[in-house]
């Protein structure tokens, strides 16, 4: 009896599909370190993520809100923001990932301020994305 149950959730368990794919938590989890990286991560920052990933994905509000926790673990756990830069390269192109830079300069300008260190983290994330210094400059600007 009990293998036949424990059978009928292994079976269960290995064919639930995962809700997100690691383009998903990649961008999330990459946002989520940019509006952390200055050690302060406010309300204003994660209402921030939270509508830009909502409008980029196209999710429900119960599907931004697992995203969101999701990839708040995936980036506490994460020693290195190349892992997500890899899958960024992997899958998008350039003016892709140039919109992805647009969001992470709307999130350190969501508090009022740009620090040092978040201006630093978006000149490192362009360099592993190989996206030139003039467009992340324009994209600065823009916002």
């Amino acid at each position: 009896m009990f293998e036949k149950l424990k059978s009928a959730f292994k079976s269960k368990v290995e064919t639930e599909e995962p809700s997100f794919d690691t383009l998903q938590i990649s961008i999330s989890a990459l946002l989520i370190q940019t509006a952390a990286y200055d050690g302060v991560f406010d309300d204003i920052e994660k209402e921030k993520i939270k509508s830009l990933l909502k409008k980029y994905f196209d999710l429900t509000n119960e599907k931004l809100e697992e995203l969101f926790s999701l990839s708040l673990i995936i980036n506490d756990d994460s020693n290195d923001i190349q892992q997500f830069t890899r899958k960024l390269n992997e899958n998008l192109d350039y003016d892709e990932k140039l919109e992805i830079i647009e969001m992470m300069w709307k999130i350190i300008i969501a508090d009022g301020r740009i620090d040092d260190y978040e201006n630093s983290l978006i000149r490192k994330i362009s360099g592993l994305l190989y996206v030139q210094d003039s467009d992340v400059g324009k994209i600065k600007n823009k916002n």
